[in-house]
């Protein structure tokens, strides 16, 4: 028994959803901090379901997965395609984690429930079974799912519009293809044999890091806007800290892509790990600064 969960657990790849349960929480932090609410029931509850659904959500893709797993080396010994796991284990499983989550959801905020049901259709319907394997813009059609937990996370405690809340999301959703894209590069071979449209499959290295230029440069103005924003949350001087410190965050994710666009070789995967550091920075640092909101705001 303890294998099995342990394997199913692998097979969700945690690696991935603990990123976006990071914003989902970010994003609960944020909005109690704001609200000057300690409710740490409903933080508990509302980070069950955001993870139920993360991992659920990772369950079914991988089984809509399998015949892309088998082909590719860097995923044929995950657990579906090396054969440690039953294929419908993937399927049922995940499907029970999401309906728990959405249920729980429902329970908790229309708002929350919204955009968990429609971040789930995204990156399993939309991205995984419809558009992974048919258009180069797969992952523009999925990014909208990494942005979910997040917002799922906020408006699981209010309803009000913010636009902190949608620039995080923005973020997210900007960064998505950045990070997924620079991966892709280093193994686009692999996304050939197992015929995935990539945008780096179509094209060549220097056509995908020219493409990449205005997304990394986005990413920069969505973060430095997000820090703009979250300063008028404290006064003055530690608003220019709050912000300061996003501005600093968001040009050393340029840097990084600059490196990589001069020497693509050998920085491509300095830059994947780098958007890894960065998203996870980000939004720590978004529940670290909304922790003080209470104590030191405004």
């Amino acid at each position: 028994m303890g294998n099995f969960v342990s394997n199913f657990i692998v097979m969700t790849k945690p690696r991935v959803w603990i990123f976006l349960l990071i914003t989902g929480i970010a994003g609960e932090v944020f909005a109690l901090s704001i609200l000057r609410s300690l409710n740490v029931n409903g933080f508990i509850y509302v980070a069950v379901y955001l993870t139920l659904g993360l991992m659920g959500s990772e369950s079914l893709s991988n089984y809509f997965d399998l015949s892309i797993d088998r082909k590719m080396k860097r995923t044929m010994n995950r657990a579906l395609p090396s054969g440690k796991m039953n294929p419908s284990v993937a399927l049922y499983g995940g499907l029970i984690l999401i309906a728990i989550t959405l249920v729980m959801a429902i329970f908790r905020s229309f708002l929350s429930f919204a955009f968990m049901a429609t971040g789930i259709f995204d990156y399993t319907i939309i991205y995984s079974l419809l558009s992974k394997k048919r258009t180069p813009l797969n992952i523009i059609l999925g990014a909208y799912s990494g942005g979910a937990p997040l917002l799922a996370g906020f408006y699981a405690f209010t309803s009000t519009y913010n636009v902190v809340a949608i620039l995080m999301f923005l973020t997210i959703f900007i960064w998505t293809p950045l990070h997924i894209w620079s991966l892709s590069i280093k193994y686009k071979e692999d996304y050939a044999a197992a015929s995935v449209p990539m945008l780096p499959v179509n094209r060549t290295t220097r056509e995908s890091m020219r493409i990449l230029f205005p997304i990394a440069l986005l990413a920069v103005v969505t973060t430095i806007l997000t820090g703009f924003e979250l300063r008028f949350y404290f006064a003055f001087n530690v608003g220019i800290i709050v912000f300061g410190f996003y501005l600093i965050l968001g040009l050393l994710l340029f840097v990084s892509y600059l490196r990589a666009f001069i020497d693509p070789e050998r920085r491509i995967m300095k830059l994947f790990v780098s958007t890894n550091i960065f998203i996870g920075i980000f939004f720590v640092f978004v529940a670290l600064f909304s922790l003080l909101i209470p104590f030191i705001g405004v």
